[in-house]
């Protein structure tokens, strides 16, 4: 969307220019003309109203570069309104990733090409709320958030789905690399979740994931996930679990988080 809008801003420019130009070549000529017509009228004498025409042009010219600039300043102004207005909506204000509404769109797009989702959820979040307060909880948030740009794939689609929930699409992912993206995210989170707002938090993160099958929705390809997430839960948090390609209602393909780095 940023690229789109540096395009209008781009075209939007050049079509003031033109029609600053446009203007300018149209007063000069209207102020010329009128100016050596008045001047021919009043004296009788072409050879004095060509003395004013170098005066009758420079108006003109004189009142374009202000033009130019104001009418630049109020595209400027009106791009930077629509990103500040295209990030609001995109982007959760707290932790700077991607919307609910925004990621799944995003997702449904890039499904043709398959790919892996992951539900990532904050383990024993509500301890840390309870424990060190909200303000320290968003701080937690961000810092979960923080790390799930820093260290997924560069083409990854992160989004936060609510609460202490996020979601990652990786596009033409198959079920290893997948695995082995969850396992880079949990060894991240533990390593850079451990102080947080000079709290000591030791935040960790449980991920489930599933890759996209060819003629499934991506609502089912979430709620394989999402069992696979509540396996990893259930198997201690601080872990992943991949449900297998071939299993609707997946017995999970378990991988612990605690292999040697």
């Amino acid at each position: 969307m940023r690229g789109m809008n540096t395009i209008f801003l781009v075209r939007t420019q050049r079509e003031v220019w033109r029609g600053v130009v446009g203007i300018t070549l149209v007063c000069v000529v209207a102020a010329t003309s009128a100016v050596v017509l008045s001047v021919w009228m009043v004296t009788g004498s072409l050879r004095m109203a060509l003395v004013f025409m170098p005066a009758a042009v420079l108006i003109p010219l004189a009142i374009a570069p202000p033009v130019s600039w104001f009418a630049m300043s109020i595209v400027r102004l009106l791009t930077q309104t629509i990103e500040r207005v295209d990030a609001y909506v995109r982007l959760d204000t707290l932790t700077g990733v991607l919307t609910r509404a925004v990621l799944l769109d995003q997702v449904r797009e890039a499904l043709p090409r398959g790919g892996c989702f992951l539900m990532i959820d904050a383990d024993h979040f509500k301890t840390i709320n309870d424990t060190h307060g909200h303000t320290v909880g968003d701080e937690a948030l961000k810092r979960i958030a923080e790390v799930l740009r820093r260290t997924a794939p560069v083409d990854a689609l992160i989004g936060r789905l609510g609460g202490e929930e996020f979601g990652i699409f990786l596009p033409g992912r198959r079920e290893a690399e997948a695995a082995a993206t969850a396992d880079a995210l949990c060894r991240a989170m533990r390593d850079q979740g451990r102080a947080v707002a000079g709290h000591d938090l030791a935040i960790t993160i449980s991920l489930g994931g599933a890759e996209h099958q060819a003629g499934d929705t991506l609502e089912a390809t979430m709620r394989r996930a999402d069992i696979a997430l509540y396996h990893a839960k259930r198997a201690g948090r601080d872990r992943i679990h991949i449900a297998a390609a071939t299993e609707t209602m997946p017995a999970l393909r378990i991988r612990s988080n605690f292999a040697p780095a």
